[in-house]
């Protein structure tokens, strides 16, 4: 089966099959099962229905509240972080950053069409990247004003920064988190880079083709390094949860994923700058039917293997339901 629908397993623990989505099959009730098929078995037209409605009421109160043109920004960056999570990837994450980095290698090499003093706004506001790069422990966390926004640009020169940068931080951190994993030695944080917030000087300088050609072999070398370290790590290193309740690398590998799609198509997927086109225009590909019509698969695929599972429960005599 292909590895971007090998999305549901199952594993022996002591006498029960337990599902990755927390379905424990052998001890379903008849009416559980068939509650859970109905449930993942919506059709692509229902959701689609649910997203417009929910994009005209956004709309609505964006014209009617105070703060609409805040309204509808944050709308429209939560719209795009969803559409890019509900992309289908592999499950494999080291198979899930090669595939990103030759999508996102593609986005790079167009940047030397744009001009030189381009410059587009991020669809992401400052408000949403902060929320989503909060500290796991609660009481570090900080408030945040929904009432404004806070934006931030890219200029072609600042993927290609951000996307090695990122690159290699994360490739920092395995190294670190074996060490925290295996002799407890705490990591000490990088903060040799700047984040995407932040634009500097070099980042407006003009792109040539010598310069990309240059950025792009750097970052070829950093994304084959951090390949050749994830492909090496074994289940343990990938799951272990550190003690401070930040993501395992499993996790931290899809997220270097996504995120090089995110800096890499900045201008090839820029939104329009009014607020309500921007809002629409997100709102749009969050809700694309190819992207929808995966999970209706998916679905499918969950009911089977609960239901064949069972299945085999019963024939092996582990219940009698």
């Amino acid at each position: 089966m292909d590895s971007t629908l090998r999305i549901y397993s199952t594993a022996r623990t002591g006498a029960r099959t337990v599902g990755v989505y927390g379905v424990c099959a052998d001890k379903a009730e008849p009416m559980e099962v068939e509650m859970a098929a109905r449930t993942i078995l919506n059709s692509t037209d229902t959701w689609m229905e649910a997203l417009e409605v929910s994009r005209d009421r956004v709309l609505a109160a964006a014209r009617s509240g105070l703060h609409g043109a805040a309204v509808l920004a944050h709308a429209a960056a939560g719209r795009i972080v969803a559409a890019w999570t509900a992309d289908p990837a592999p499950i494999d994450p080291v198979a899930h950053v090669e595939q990103t980095h030759a999508k996102g290698r593609r986005h790079l090499r167009r940047l030397l069409e744009q001009r030189s003093d381009a410059e587009i706004r991020s669809p992401m506001t400052g408000q949403l990247f902060t929320r989503l790069t909060q500290p796991a422990d609660a009481p570090k966390r900080r408030s945040i004003d929904y009432t404004s926004v806070t934006s931030y640009t890219y200029t072609p020169r600042k993927p290609l920064r951000r996307v090695l940068d990122h690159a290699l931080d994360h490739l920092n951190q395995i190294d670190q988190w074996q060490l925290w994993h295996r002799q407890g030695v705490v990591p000490t944080p990088t903060d040799g880079w700047a984040p995407s917030t932040l634009t500097l000087p070099e980042d407006r300088l003009p792109l040539t083709a010598t310069d990309l050609d240059a950025w792009l072999w750097r970052i070829d070398q950093a994304m084959r390094l951090l390949v050749q370290r994830a492909a090496a790590l074994g289940g343990d290193d990938l799951d272990w949860q550190p003690p401070d309740a930040g993501w395992p690398l499993r996790r931290v590998l899809h997220h270097v994923a996504r995120s090089e799609v995110l800096y890499a198509a900045s201008f090839d997927e820029a939104l329009p700058e009014e607020p309500a086109a921007r809002y629409a225009e997100a709102s749009g590909r969050t809700v694309d039917p190819v992207r929808l019509r995966f999970y209706d698969v998916l679905a499918i695929v969950k009911m089977m293997a609960i239901m064949l599972t069972g299945i085999r429960a019963y024939r092996d005599g582990r219940t009698g339901d």
